[in-house]
């Protein structure tokens, strides 16, 4: 049975009754009191490209900025994103954004607000005003948005869904006493501040009145569902261009439309950063470009077959050639040809800053790849093209010495970068460092810390449990896998974890339930198919067995206690059979 530490860099989870009559309705009071809000007029740091009142930024907290500077107040902003960047912001914290604001330190909100200034060590989070995960919340404080429609990626919302929606946004907003109002089209409201936040899949969207802000983060096409880390694989669940058309149906002559790429922390795959471009271009001009959709069906292509497919041809428009170098860079990487992909990472990177960050997905991929020289190489570029490291390319020295042994190195950087941020990710790597040196305790104070911090954050109860498991304490190892699955039910590891644990204890029903709810999610696990070939046996139902262990085989020929369990099963099935079996007269 394998049980593994999750301690991956993961994609960070931004922590992440008053009756209306509808959304449509209300947002028509609301938007007739407003007139078309004015374009600011000053440059704003953080955009990278603007049209008239549209406007595209790298990560999200820019686009309050640009919300306020228009003037207006009491606005509606639709909100298209896998997060809600709405949580609490202290009063003090406004206090002082506010005093910056009236001083026009633009400059000065941007330092104290981008995520690159953190990530690059150049502010501690705790010196921040906001962030990309909250940067709503003083927008609605200042009476600058007074209805928030949050438009979640989920095709639809059932009553589970809305549960854990609800759950989380009461607990990032500090709300005493919830007063949620569920809608008949699956949606639900509730007041927040001096306004109203509105949570809804677009299938569900009502149309609005002219003069709302439209804003679009892209990682909504990278997800399949709100608040989860985990990217979409293989095709998308949305097609950009015609959520670009039916916004431009739903929000029709927004007062400003804001776009962010959100690719620094994550959120959306650089793979896809062409994808914010190609929106700003539907949503500035009215047409999608056909090349975007040339890329896009190459880099699905690509990820479906996770091998080389022929480049689309090369872009007209110069915004898009990043991209397509980029791409190119890519597909020579899964030819295993990283001196040739690091030539055009390099063009790729010279032409639009945001693309460095191929150099660490590059690291990444060769240090999987088993090309440690090479990884050490591309972290190298990143921090040169850079200028100075940052807390991402840290995060992948840290795996590198972890894969070369250099545990104490590996133990004082995750530390160091821990303790300049405590976000939960960090924490995670600092924790797996610990366990894979087997500092238990340690790990262990680590993991309660990031759960004291976020009791939602199912990867610091799952490392939990595995380090109560290697300490022999399976009573407490159960109670964190139970409360892993019951923070995410598709984790097919801690449904199996906790499978064998319970098998251990003889605790069978419930082994076999959440054996085969692994077996749901990943079908193709070996040792749970010999895990519940073992259950099956051991509750006398050896017929059934038999084809567990069968597929435990097939999937991994060399697991030799299967051997023995399928031995172990063909010998009782024939037993059972003969006995059933009436002799001959």
């Amino acid at each position: 049975m394998e049980r593994t530490l999750n301690s991956e860099q993961r994609t960070p989870n931004v922590q992440r009754k008053r009756p209306v009559r509808g959304v449509g309705l209300v947002a028509f009071v609301l938007l007739a009191t407003q007139a078309i809000a004015r374009p600011p007029s000053a440059p704003i740091p953080g955009v990278v490209r603007q049209t008239n009142n549209v406007y595209l930024v790298e990560n999200h907290s820019s686009a309050g900025m640009i919300w306020y500077r228009s003037g207006r107040r009491g606005l509606t902003v639709v909100h298209l994103d896998a997060h809600d960047d709405c949580r609490y912001v202290p009063p003090e914290t406004i206090g002082k954004l506010d005093q910056l604001r009236k001083a026009r330190a633009w400059d000065e909100i941007f330092r104290l607000s981008d995520l690159s200034t953190v990530s690059g060590f150049k502010v501690r989070p705790k010196e921040t005003l906001f962030d990309l995960g909250n940067f709503i919340y003083p927008c609605m404080a200042d009476g600058t948005v007074s209805r928030f429609i949050w438009v979640v990626p989920d095709l639809s919302m059932d009553d589970t869904s809305r549960a854990r929606l609800k759950g989380h946004l009461g607990s990032a907003l500090r709300l005493a006493t919830p007063e949620f109002t569920d809608h008949e089209d699956g949606s639900f409201s509730f007041p927040l501040l001096k306004g109203t936040m509105v949570v809804t899949s677009l299938n569900a969207m009502s149309a609005l009145p002219p003069g709302a802000i439209l804003d679009l983060d892209v990682d909504f096409f990278a997800f399949p569902r709100a608040l989860t880390d985990i990217h979409l694989e293989g095709d998308m669940q949305w097609a950009p261009e015609s959520v670009c058309g039916r916004l431009a149906e739903m929000v029709p002559d927004p007062a400003l439309t804001t776009i962010s790429a959100s690719v620094y922390g994550g959120y959306l795959p650089l793979m896809f950063r062409f994808l914010a471009d190609a929106c700003f271009d539907r949503l500035a001009s009215g047409s999608y470009p056909a090349y975007a959709r040339r890329h896009l069906d190459t880099v699905l292509a690509m990820r479906r077959t996770a091998s080389p497919v022929p480049l689309p041809p090369a872009p007209t428009d110069a915004v898009y050639e990043p991209a397509y170098q980029h791409l190119a860079g890519l597909l020579k990487l899964i030819e295993r040809k990283p001196t040739e992909a690091f030539t055009h990472m390099e063009r790729a990177a010279s032409l639009s800053p945001v693309y460095r960050k191929a150099w660490l997905d590059s690291a990444e991929a060769l240090r999987y790849m088993g090309d440690l020289e090479a990884a050490q190489e591309s972290i190298r570029r990143f921090e040169h093209d850079m200028g100075h490291a940052t807390t991402g390319s840290r995060t992948e020295q840290v795996h590198l010495l972890r894969l070369l042994d250099r545990f104490d190195e590996a133990e004082g950087m995750a530390r160091e970068l821990a303790d300049w941020n405590p976000d939960p990710h960090l924490l995670l790597l600092h924790g797996g460092v610990l366990a894979q040196m087997q500092r238990y305790d340690e790990a262990s104070e680590v993991y309660h810390r990031v759960l004291a911090i976020h009791p939602q954050d199912y990867l610091a109860a799952y490392n939990l449990a595995y380090v109560h498991d290697q300490q022999g304490k399976t009573a407490e190892a159960i109670t964190y896998y139970r409360a892993t699955v019951a923070l995410r039910d598709d984790f097919a590891a801690a449904h199996e974890n906790l499978g064998f644990l319970l098998m251990r204890k003889k605790a069978f029903t419930g082994a076999e339930v959440h054996l085969r709810r692994a077996l749901e999610i990943n079908p193709n696990k070996a040792t749970a198919w010999g895990n519940l070939g073992s259950v099956l046996l051991e509750t006398d139902r050896p017929e059934d067995a038999v084809p567990c262990f069968r597929k435990a085989l097939e999937l991994a020929p060399d697991l030799a206690k299967v051997h023995e369990g399928l031995a172990v099963a063909l010998e009782a099935s024939a037993r059972a059979t003969a006995r059933e079996t009436p002799p001959r007269r």
